[in-house]
């Protein structure tokens, strides 16, 4: 059995790299086999990271998915060991032609007749990216309609709740609840220390790990990445990926 996490949201700085490096970090942690994919033609965020020892592939083509490129994916990973924890990070520009992709050539189906596991990971963003994010997150859903989805809700712009409801109340959870897989949050955290300290440790492109480790950092910024760290992997145990 091989095991596909892959990140999908149409929405720029939603934090689909983030949700990647959380899923990378974890599987290496635990020792599982690992294959990292950044295909973000724009901003290729997780390649940039040294330790992931990711691969780029720039699959676009003047607007449109490149098949070849993502037909050399879908067969690599059909190829690989089993036992295999695939992620694979997309853009956000990349997001409506992928779909179309996955959808036409039956990807996703592809996969599951040869021994793969598929997670589609998606984010719902607090704040002002609440709406543009939930569009897409329907939009998934749409179009996979037996696909099983893990939902992130990131909440360092705010609290993943509209006109009062949160997102466990909102008519998009309601009507695809048996189909979520699972959902884990990026907590809000009081005060400005906790987002400063994980930015600094994203422009930094250090995974947890090297950060909690890095003279960069003082003594309680270290334990703050620490205690964030502590409850994605809680989290992340619970779902069993």
């Amino acid at each position: 059995m091989k095991n596909i996490n892959l990140i999908l949201q149409g929405k720029g700085g939603a934090g689909k790299s983030f949700v990647a490096l959380c899923l990378c970090e974890f599987f290496r942690q635990n020792d599982r086999k690992r294959s990292v994919i950044d295909t973000d033609p724009v901003n290729p965020t997780l390649y940039s990271y040294k330790t992931l020892d990711s691969t780029l592939i720039r699959m676009m083509d003047e607007g449109e998915i490149d098949h070849r490129s993502f037909d050399a994916i879908v067969e690599s990973i059909i190829e690989a060991e089993d036992e295999t924890h695939f992620v694979i990070d997309t853009g956000a520009t990349t997001f409506l032609p992928l779909l179309k992709y996955l959808d036409e050539n039956g990807v996703l189906d592809l996969l599951r007749e040869h021994d793969c596991e598929v997670a589609i990971h998606t984010i719902v963003s607090g704040g002002g990216a609440i709406d543009a994010t939930l569009s897409c997150v329907e939009k998934i859903f749409q179009v996979f309609p037996k696909q099983r989805v893990v939902i992130w809700k990131n909440e360092y712009s705010g609290r993943v709740e509209k006109n009062g409801k949160p997102f466990e109340e909102m008519r998009v959870f309601k009507q695809n609840e048996e189909r979520i897989y699972g959902v884990a949050t990026l907590e809000q955290r009081t005060g400005s220390s906790f987002n400063y300290d994980i930015q600094q440790m994203i422009e930094a492109r250090l995974t947890f790990s090297e950060a909690i480790e890095s003279d960069r950092f003082g003594l309680m910024a270290r334990q703050r990445i620490k205690k964030v760290w502590a409850d994605v992997t809680h989290q992340l145990q619970a779902l069993n990926l």
